[in-house]
């Protein structure tokens, strides 16, 4: 009995850090995003209506709006995430840049940035966003985590370099929204993905700064998503980027 109860225990273990893990490339993420147990082998996450790959977005200024007003969904690396008036505006290369500047601009921002600083979309991806899209001290670290992935990702894989590694099955789902100025926002963002158990949610915390002309992630202490991410049981104290609030 003694042996069951071990071997139960170190199990599920086994599977919480497997899932925390890979919030922390985000893998996407995420941050890539959710690993074995929450769906980077297995069945992909639900696509909400209407998500395609890659789409346009309507140019123009973007003004500060409700989360539900022209909201589409795309698909990134198999990740996906919404898209409105508050951006991204420029979507070319694979990149997502020129978000509003207000607390719903950093938020689209801060989903869309996460998930593109993932080992699955490829270097020619997450190393330009890591350059010209994240701030702070810990940016070189995220960047070297990143990359020890990714080229873990391509043994597993058999990929080649530089092209992406594996897909990413979850959804950016829900957001809050924390303190605030016109220089900073602290945003939390709700990634869900599917896992034998059902839905298995990872509430992952990140400040934006407005950098130049958009919105840019602070990298998390020591270039470390584990820092920032925390699995959760409920959508409570989020808002659903369907529902607009």
């Amino acid at each position: 009995m003694t042996d069951d109860i071990t071997l139960a225990a170190r199990r599920r273990t086994r599977a919480l850090v497997a899932t925390v893990a890979a919030v922390a490339l985000i893998v996407a993420a995420v941050v890539g995003v959710l690993a074995a147990t929450v769906g980077r082998r297995g069945n992909p996450a639900p696509a909400p209506p209407s998500a395609t790959n890659e789409t346009a977005t309507p140019a123009g200024s973007l003004p500060e709006v409700a989360p539900s007003a022209a909201l589409q969904w795309v698909t990134v690396a198999g990740a996906h995430l919404p898209i409105g008036a508050a951006g991204p505006r420029d979507t070319s290369g694979g990149r997502a840049r020129g978000f509003a500047r207000t607390p719903i601009g950093a938020v689209f921002a801060a989903a869309h940035i996460t998930v593109r600083l993932s080992p699955q979309v490829g270097p020619a991806v997450f190393e330009p966003t890591l350059r010209e899209q994240v701030v702070g001290p810990d940016a070189d670290r995220l960047l070297a985590t990143v990359d020890e992935e990714y080229q873990q990702l391509r043994a597993q894989f058999g990929v080649m370099a530089g092209e992406p590694a594996g897909q990413l099955y979850s959804t950016v789902t829900s957001f809050r929204i924390g303190t605030t100025s016109p220089d900073a926002v602290e945003v939390g963002l709700l990634i869900e993905g599917p896992s034998q158990s059902g839905p298995t949610r990872v509430a992952l915390s990140v400040q934006m700064r407005w950098s130049g002309d958009d919105w840019a992630l602070q990298a998390p202490s020591g270039g470390d998503w584990n820092t920032a991410a925390v699995l959760v049981p409920t959508t409570a104290g989020y808002t659903g980027f369907a529902a607009g609030g």
